[in-house]
């Protein structure tokens, strides 16, 4: 099934200039349980998402130079990755 983020493609990797100074990478990939899956890496940490048929995005996991992150915080700025791709965020 090929899934699109926004006018994003599955398969995409890219670089996002956050208005707010930040410039983080995105991976759109397939995932088995939602429509897509998306990745956001910043200074060594990894926050995973997945995104269903209605572009909602639910936190899954997240990761560090150490393995994943128990009690992970999301950051402020994520709330801008999900503006830039037209997905709403819970």
């Amino acid at each position: 099934m090929s899934t699109t983020i926004g006018s994003s493609p599955n398969g995409t990797s890219r670089e996002l200039r956050l208005l707010s100074g930040f410039v983080v990478r995105i991976e759109i990939t397939s995932d088995a349980d939602y429509a897509a899956r998306l990745d956001v890496h910043h200074d060594g940490r990894r926050w995973v998402y997945g995104i269903d048929s209605n572009e909602k995005a639910t936190f899954i996991d997240a990761f560090d130079t150490d393995g994943r992150v128990d009690d992970p915080d999301e950051p402020e700025w994520m709330r801008e990755v999900f503006l830039e791709l037209e997905v709403d965020w819970e």
